[in-house]
């Protein structure tokens, strides 16, 4: 009977967040589309690159209602940045069509649902190393500099370009592009190719020029640079450790705005009516934030309803955007939580009751040991951390016809890494050290299913795996219908759970088992087996306090590197790793950290939850693994 009433209660808490998911990203699709006033639909766009293969740009299309061939109106490309996609332009793309403006977004290669790696981008075959890390060193190199090997550096934006401006909606001569980051060259390919396009918005970009050109032509037409104070990539601030003062520099002030003395902040120089207007706008943010800053946008929407005659009926500062992705990141917290009663109903059944096992209670770290345990993992991890990802982003010598998930190959090199420390640190331990002085058994360490032998029953072992599958399908599945139907993932900003395209399907399969010997290891065996916490006085505050000690571990030394990475920035004095002569350090993996924070808080309150369900560790540590493969394969740079 209780078995029966514990199905039913959590099948009633699952349909209750499956309808707030839903509500909430039915709510935000209907603020996309400014509650009908705006038409959004994907779109492919045929593309034959240069290399002679035909394919398709991916796009998100933003068309506002009044638009039509007898009342064309303006248009925006918007490109992404560097491990985004064309949703994460969706806070752009929205508020330039609820301005009048249709808005583009595209998946540029190797990015979203592109079927083009990033490979098709081309790179420099001269220099050594695996080809990944031949591109990244050639990354700022644009169309016409001469460098071997480039094939597309607007990589398939130029093609998207002028699509956009040939339909019978557009104004074919007020057509505009904006792009962050990686996204920035593409923009500067795409104008300086398009010499009829009307403004260009660089959000964290580098500074070209000269104004007017030998013709006196202008080669890029009211431009617009949204800096960000605290911008990590040293080239997008143009190799100074700061960057309040890049307004007295002459690159800035002489090559890109064309003045002959230093220039203000927020001031807008030259012309709108002959394309040379300039202006520099600073934003205080992150690298990463300039694409979702208030100020940002609404910087953009006053420059770009400006260059493009549009007459808006809302103010610049007027912005609804924040509230769609709101609502998405509610729907992802939700979607992610609702495993928990997922997991409950399916360990009421009778296939996989028998993963439900008692929870080891013999064994309890000693206070001291686990504040010893917890330094040592905290130093590991912030100490490894900037150095392998790097390298296994582009100069560890994976084949890369098969690794061809950027960001995963960085992840899985550092965890991994940690991983084998690890086991021969749990080894030492269990063999010689406080484990065996202590008499902790496999059992003890939520491996055993028998309490004195090492015993592994591989039928609830194979049960446990069954049942971490069909808790990923039913996610996919959740997210395939929001997709399908509402033409959104589950996201905040940021791409986190979208549906998997074919290839990234075969990524995700390729990197899940070194995902999950790290999260077995260090995310099971050692946080729920060596570093045992002692039971609180409920068990809602077991919960809670266990997952804090796990984020404690498990980000700890992520915090110490952030801290180290940002704290002197924002006191004005530059990144940590710049001021200490090692900015390749700089760049993708310290700017991922605001995506790496929010997945651990939220999975390790999942991987405490199931430990304590099952008192094994193994279906916490695949539902995990599981997630963060897909996160990983899912939404990042594709090879």
């Amino acid at each position: 009977m209780e078995a029966r009433n514990q199905a039913a209660r959590s099948a009633a808490v699952l349909a209750v967040l499956l309808l707030i998911v839903f509500g909430a990203v039915a709510t935000a699709s209907f603020i996309e589309r400014d509650f009908g006033a705006v038409a959004v639909s994907r779109v492919r766009i045929p593309v034959r690159t240069n290399d002679g293969l035909d394919a398709y740009i991916p796009g998100k299309l933003y068309v506002p209602a009044l638009a039509s061939e007898a009342n064309p109106v303006p248009a925006v490309l918007a490109l992404h940045g560097y491990q985004n996609d064309k949703d994460t332009s969706a806070a752009f793309a929205l508020e330039l069509a609820r301005r009048g403006i249709a808005a583009l977004a595209i998946d540029q290669y190797g990015h979203g649902e592109s079927p083009l790696g990033l490979r098709h981008r081309g790179y420099d075959r001269t220099k050594g190393g695996p080809a990944r890390f031949k591109l990244f060193m050639s990354f700022s190199a644009l169309n016409g500099a001469g460098v071997d090997g480039l094939v597309d550096s607007s990589m398939g934006a130029t093609a998207a370009f002028r699509w956009l401006r040939d339909r019978d909606y557009v104004r074919g001569d007020k057509v505009g592009v904006t792009g962050h980051s990686m996204g920035t060259w593409s923009a500067v390919t795409v104008a300086r190719e398009n010499p009829e396009h009307a403004a260009i918005v660089l959000q964290c970009g580098q500074p070209y020029g000269p104004v007017y050109g030998a013709d006196g032509s202008v080669e890029l037409k009211n431009y617009l640079m949204l800096q960000a104070r605290y911008d990590e990539f040293d080239y997008f601030r143009d190799y100074e450790l700061t960057t309040g003062r890049l307004n007295e520099a002459a690159l800035r002030y002489g090559v890109f705005a064309g003045q002959d003395s230093p220039i203000a902040w927020n001031t807008t120089y030259g012309r709108f009516d002959d394309g040379s207007a300039r202006r520099m706008e600073m934003i205080e943010t992150v690298h990463r934030g300039v694409t979702h800053s208030s100020r940002a946008i609404s910087a953009a929407m006053a420059w770009f309803t400006e260059a493009l005659g549009v007459e808006p009926t809302i103010a610049p500062d007027d912005l609804v955007f924040m509230a769609r992705e709101l609502l998405v990141g509610l729907a992802l917290l939700v979607g992610a939580l609702s495993l928990m009663p997922l997991g409950s109903l399916l360990l009421a059944t009778p296939f996989f009751a028998a993963v439900a096992q008692p929870m080891p209670e013999r064994y309890v770290m000693p206070s001291r040991s686990w504040r010893r345990s917890a330094a040592i993992s905290v130093t590991l991890s912030a100490a490894l951390y900037p150095f392998m990802t790097q390298l296994g982003h582009g100069l560890f010598p994976y084949p890369d016809g098969l690794f061809k998930t950027l960001m995963a190959g960085g992840l899985i090199l550092w965890l991994d890494t940690l991983a084998v420390i690890a086991f021969f640190s749990l080894r030492a331990w269990y063999r010689h050290g406080e484990g065996r002085r202590l008499g902790v058994t496999m059992y003890d360490l939520g491996l055993s299913f028998d309490r004195e032998k090492t015993v592994i029953d591989w039928g609830i072992v194979g049960k446990t795996a069954l049942m971490a599958l069909a808790m990923f399908s039913y996610l996919l599945a959740v997210v395939s219908t929001c997709y399908r139907v509402f033409d959104t993932d589950l996201r905040f900003i940021w791409p986190f759970l979208r549906p998997l395209t074919p290839a990234r399907a075969g990524q995700f399969f390729l990197y899940l088992p070194f995902f999950f010997v790290f999260f077995l290891i260090n995310g099971g065996v050692k946080l729920f087996g060596q570093m045992r916490l002692p039971e609180a006085s409920s068990s809602v505050r077991t919960q809670w306090l266990w997952w804090a000690k796990s984020v404690l571990v498990m980000l700890g030394g992520l915090v110490v590197v952030a801290l180290f990475e940002y704290l002197p920035f924002f006191l004005g004095f530059g990144t940590g790793f710049a001021l200490t002569g090692l900015s390749l350090f700089d760049g993708p993996f310290m700017s991922a950290l605001v995506l790496i924070f929010p997945q651990f808080f939220v999975l390790f309150f999942l991987a405490v939850y199931f430990f304590r369900k099952t008192g094994r560790v193994y279906l916490g540590s695949l539902v995990v693994a599981t997630l963060v493969t897909w996160i990983t394969c899912g939404g990042a740079a594709y090879f």
